[in-house]
Formats: structure tokens, sequence, C-alpha cells
């Protein structure tokens, strides 16, 4: 039997998520479904065969959902990308990463790469797809894959300079250019796998680790 207070606060009797959090779920749900469906058709037919209306078929939702929540066929990629961006960052790198910096956490990130490469492959097949066509019909994208680069690259500037300060890393080392040097060297082992599958990938992943060390490494005094 309810009581007056729960009548009078107005709260539900039997538990339960309100009216709002429920439709924030469907919402978060379909989104879900709806990138999970432009990063497979990304994925197996390429950017061009890419439609709204096709994302909508394959998630099992109409082309004016796909409409209605990304606006077009570039918020559409750009979402995707952010939420690529952020499931390699809290799912992969993360938990390897720790409080590591300098060497360490070079070696992390070539870890967290390995792992998405064999883990979901899919999903790097898409990124690489969405990164050429930046520079080419989708010249939209081209600003924001530069910035996501520049966030990449401080990033590992950053722990490198960190390892300086932490006496792991040698003082005479210019962590920007060493930054992009890491950054080029981990997206050209997963592009040479993706173009030729019988490229032994882990064995160039652990040649940049050990790269990486003999570059970076303070001599022991």
């Amino acid at each position: 039997m309810r009581s007056e207070g729960q009548v009078a606060a107005g709260r539900p009797v039997h538990g339960g998520a309100s009216p709002r959090r429920r439709q924030a779920d469907r919402s978060a749900l379909s989104e879900g479904k709806l990138l999970a469906a432009a990063l497979r058709l990304i994925s197996e037919r390429g950017y061009d065969r890419m439609t709204l209306q096709a994302v909508g078929d394959a998630a099992g939702y109409s082309r004016g959902l796909v409409s209605h929540r990304f606006g077009s066929k570039e918020g559409l990629l750009w979402a995707l990308l952010e939420r690529m961006f952020e499931h390699w960052s809290t799912e992969s790198l993360r938990p390897k990463l720790g409080p590591n910096v300098g060497i360490e956490a070079l070696h992390a990130v070539v870890e967290s790469t390995r792992a998405a490469v064999h883990r979901t492959p899919e999903r790097v097949r898409a990124f690489y797809a969405l990164m050429f066509e930046s520079l080419g019909p989708l010249p939209a994208l081209r600003p924001k894959m530069a910035e996501f680069h520049r966030r990449q690259r401080a990033s590992v500037a950053e722990w490198i300079a960190a390892g300086v300060r932490a006496g792991s890393v040698r003082a005479d080392v210019d962590p920007a250019a060493q930054a992009g040097l890491f950054i080029s060297a981990i997206r050209g082992a997963a592009y040479q796998w993706l173009i030729d599958p019988e490229v032994d990938v882990d064995a160039i992943y652990d040649e940049i680790k050990a790269t990486v060390t003999r570059n970076l490494q303070r001599s022991p005094t």
C-alpha cells in the first residue's frame, strides 16, 4: 500500500527509471547501433557505398532517424570517429598506460595499438578509410582528423617530456619531433598490414618499441 509521503513526493512506488531516463537509454542504444552499422559498412564496402539509408537499414532504423541524430553523412562519420577514438583510449590505452611516462608510456601506446589491430580490425580498417577519405572526398573531416593527430602528438610529447623530468629519458631529445616520428611509425605499421596482411605487424611493433628505447633511453651514469 502506498504511503502518503510517497504520493506527496511524487516518487515512483515500484522504482525503475523515469520516462526521461528510459528515453535517454533508448537514444543511446539506437545511436550505438547506428554507429556500429556505419563502422561495419565502411569496413566492408568503403565510404562511397556507406549511405544514410544503408546505415539505417543495417541498424534496423529509418534513414530519417539517422539524419535526425547526425544531421548529415559527414556528421555521422565524425561521430563515428569520436566513438572510435574514445573506445581506443578508454578500453585499450588507459588500462595499459596507467601512471607511466616516458618510454613505458610509448610502449603502452604500441601495445594498445597492437591489441586494436588484432581484436577489432574492422575499426582499424574503418579509421584508415576515413583518414584517407579526408584527403579527398571528405575535406570537411580533414581539420578534425588533423586536430585528433595534434592531440595525439601533444600527448606523446608530454609523456616524453615527463620522462625527461623523471630522469628516464635523455635530456637532449626533442619531445615534439620524437612524438611526430612515433605517431608516423605506428600509423605506418597498421597501414602496411591493412594493405598486405602477410606483413608481420607484430614484428614491426616490437621493433618500434626497441627503437623508442634506443632513441630515448638515458645512458647509465
